[in-house]
């Protein structure tokens, strides 16, 4: 009978309820204030830092230069924009002709005007010719209610992912200090292979030393002879003699 994998069912019923736990800190994110302050603030960090590494990623630095010298480009006014300007200015000269005080005054609050935008102008011109770093670039931040689901999210995917790496490196470890069987099978095949291969010295060693007594006690029993007629006692151990080549 096939032992049932209990190791794999408590780890899948941990992963199962990790998810309830997940969604128990994403509640609590919401429900208890200094928790939600703390999840707001954090949220908007990282909401930066997604949006920092979207713009990162997804950065063209070559269309950027094309619509910066597009933009930069001086641009060729058309016939009809050419007629407008001289309507209006033909409008303009006899307002002023009509009424001499105010267009004085407003001329007065033109020039002002385009002196300080003039200046503004350079100094934003000479802002924007500095480069700004992407990890540098402030973005909108987030309402509160949606910086507090991101933070929660995170923490929650965050724990689930805890939770399923604690029992893979739990698992790994269970299974290093497991007895490989593989192994242990050939370590006991290597041992009665030894212990054969040894009975088989000793066989081989008594099997030589039964046949080297027989033969001492053949020999021994060659020589007996009758001590009267000097004949052999046994006739039948002695050898025949060999046939000579006529």
């Amino acid at each position: 009978m096939v032992p049932l994998p209990l190791f794999k069912l408590a780890a899948l019923f941990v992963r199962h309820v990790s998810k309830y736990g997940a969604n128990q800190i994403k509640a609590q994110a919401h429900e208890h204030p200094k928790f939600r302050a703390f999840a707001a603030r954090y949220g908007q960090s990282i909401h930066q830092l997604n949006m920092r590494l979207n713009v990162a990623l997804l950065r063209n630095v070559e269309a950027e230069m094309r619509a910066k010298e597009k933009a930069e480009a001086p641009t060729v006014k058309t016939k009809e924009q050419v007629e407008k300007e001289e309507e209006a200015k033909a409008r303009q000269a006899k307002l002023e002709a009509e009424n001499p005080e105010a267009a004085a005054a407003k001329r007065k609050a033109a020039s002002s005007s385009s002196s300080s935008s003039g200046g503004s102008s350079s100094s934003t011109t000479g802002e924007k010719k500095k480069p700004t770093s992407v990890w540098r670039r402030k973005f909108r931040p987030l309402p509160e209610a949606k910086a507090v689901d991101l933070f929660a999210d995170v923490i929650g995917d965050a724990f689930i992912l805890g939770v399923a790496s604690a029992i893979i490196v739990y698992e790994y470890w269970k299974a290093a200090q497991k007895p490989d069987q593989n192994a242990e099978r050939i370590k006991m095949l290597d041992a009665r292979l030894e212990e054969l291969t040894r009975r088989e010295q000793e066989l081989a060693r008594v099997e030589q030393e039964r046949t080297e007594r027989y033969e001492a006690l053949e020999r021994a029993l060659r020589e007996l002879r009758d001590p009267k007629t000097k004949k052999p006692l046994l006739p039948s151990l002695q050898t025949p003699p060999t046939p000579t080549a006529a």
